[in-house]
């Protein structure tokens, strides 16, 4: 695509959002190029198959249909970032699949991350692409039953893949780095903090027992006090539980551990 903006379309039912988050972009994001808007799904599917933007901000809660209804009746199908104000579990639901998100009052540093995921995801493989289109298919489904969502999808250095979330034996994070430690699959690192992964994880079992380290509760085998707390998991690895995190995990493992 060279040096080209990504053309982007908004949609919004709100006017005012919809200016302010243009003269963000405009002001902020010079990779990313506004080439239209719509204030609902009726009229923003027929100017998404129409225009083809490599990119669509759409807001989820609007009258009549909402933002998922319009990713079930577009033919095109351009990358998605949802834009919305309010943290609910579709919002929950939309971090398990990994697709980018905007809370609204919008954060400009956020958009401007947002801006670089979306110019790498941009260069990733057609065959990745694809991949990408099925998650967002998908993802309505997921809404409707979050509870029963047990699955996660990331994007590391092999484009989007998706795992079983009781796969996982952990996660360790480094500043804006986390990295996946499964049960009978290679490391995964992606560019998230492990806290939004501990928001993500925390109804599926997991627990932050570092600042480092959140681990699955179900792949807790023994827990060891002392003066230098740890745990042994599934694989017989052991890790480090602060002392500030030892007491909540005690106070599982007396109901929790089996």
């Amino acid at each position: 695509m060279g040096n080209n903006p990504l053309t982007a379309i908004l949609i919004d039912d709100e006017g005012f959002a919809i200016a302010n988050l243009t003269s963000l972009i405009g002001t902020y994001c010079q990779s990313l190029q506004v080439i239209g808007s719509a204030s609902s799904v009726v009229e923003g599917v027929p100017k998404i198959n129409k225009l083809k933007p490599d990119v669509i901000f759409l807001d989820i809660n609007m009258p009549k249909e909402n933002g998922f209804d319009l990713l079930n009746q577009i033919t095109h199908i351009p990358l998605v970032v949802f834009v919305t104000a309010h943290e609910q579990h579709a919002l929950r639901a939309m971090k398990v699949c990994a697709v980018d998100f905007l809370l609204k009052p919008i954060d400009i540093n956020e958009l401007k991350q947002t801006q670089i995921k979306l110019l790498q995801i941009n260069t990733i493989k057609p065959e990745i692409r694809k991949n990408y289109s099925n998650v967002l298919r998908n993802l309505s489904s997921l809404i409707e039953r979050p509870g029963s969502v047990r699955k996660i999808t990331l994007y590391g250095n092999n484009g989007y893949e998706i795992f079983d979330i009781d796969n996982i034996l952990y996660l360790s994070g480094e500043n804006n780095y986390t990295s996946f430690h499964f049960l009978k699959h290679r490391e995964v690192m992606v560019t998230k903090t492990l806290k939004d992964y501990e928001e993500i994880l925390e109804p599926f079992g997991f627990m932050r027992i570092h600042k480092s380290t959140l681990v699955n509760l179900m792949h807790v085998k023994k827990i060891m006090k002392g003066e230098n707390p740890s745990l042994l998991i599934t694989n017989d690895e052991e890790l480090n539980v602060s002392r500030r995190k030892s007491m909540e995990l005690f106070e599982w493992s007396k109901s929790g551990l089996k």
